[in-house]
């Protein structure tokens, strides 16, 4: 039986969430554990906030827990969906938001470095197939299942030399290829396991550190959209759920942009 919005549309289902010391992860990974998921969360380096994406979903009822996981190592991925079967009994739920978060692919044409386009792509496309490829197998064990790829928004800004509205062109090329990648999947997976994509806009994190976005971008760039502010990673969450759910049944093959309109299609 479907289950519809109920404040635990997805009760009795297990999802494993990779990156999920990431904003986008954790936060992906607590909206699933709210809704009645148990929860994966997969991360390679530090823990710190996938443990506290951990701690609150127990302290809400909920079952999670934390373990290694490096996206492009085939015994990692196996040893961790593995673990996750033994844990909870299967999957239904994967979402892919692990990506490399690097200031090498946020720049203009002429100082792309071929090593670090190859990085981007073995991480975040490659990463998410060898992911896809782990959980098919128990998902169809079970029935059914939901994919939920990240791919990316590109801006319309007109600035050239600013990357956060979206010319880094590396980093567009890996995540036109995730979405690329969900069409095709959607069709050769379905009809029992769903494939969608979600595409975040400018979220609220630490871009300046991370990606060496200077801040005078990132207002530009908010600037341009029409609702003028930085996403919340909570609502990039909360459509993970969506994508995941029954409610979202009758959708695959599907990019959701969430960008504030950043990236208006009519």
């Amino acid at each position: 039986m479907p289950r519809w919005s109920d404040g635990r549309r997805l009760e009795g289902r297990v999802a494993i969430v990779t990156g999920a010391n990431g904003g986008l992860g954790s936060a992906a990974a607590r909206a699933l554990g709210r809704e009645g998921a148990r929860v994966a969360l997969g991360a390679r380096a530090n823990r710190d906030i996938a443990d506290a994406a951990v701690a609150e979903i127990a302290s809400g009822g909920g079952e999670a827990h934390v373990g290694y996981l490096d996206v492009l190592e085939p015994d990692s991925i196996g040893s961790f969906v593995a673990d996750t079967v033994d844990r909870y009994g299967g999957v239904d739920v994967l979402v892919n938001t692990a990506g490399r978060i690097d200031p090498a692919d946020a720049v203009r044409f002429d100082a792309i470095d071929p090593d670090a386009w190859d990085r981007i792509f073995a991480i975040d496309v490659k990463g998410s197939l060898l992911m896809c490829k782990a959980v098919v197998p128990p998902m169809r064990e079970r029935g059914a299942g939901s994919i939920v790829n990240f791919s990316g928004s590109y801006g319309n800004g007109t600035s050239q030399d600013n990357m956060v509205n979206s010319v880094a062109i590396a980093f567009c090329a890996a995540k036109g290829a995730v979405r690329a990648m969900t069409a095709a999947l959607a069709r050769d997976l379905a009809p029992a396991i769903r494939v969608n994509a979600v595409s975040p806009g400018p979220i609220a994190a630490n871009w300046e550190a991370d990606w060496g976005i200077p801040r005078e971008h990132m207002e530009e760039a908010v600037a341009m959209t029409p609702l003028k502010r930085l996403g919340d990673p909570m609502e990039i969450g909360e459509t993970v759920v969506y994508l995941a759910s029954d409610g979202a049944g009758y959708m695959t093959g599907q990019n959701l942009l969430v960008d504030a309109g950043w990236t208006l299609m009519g």
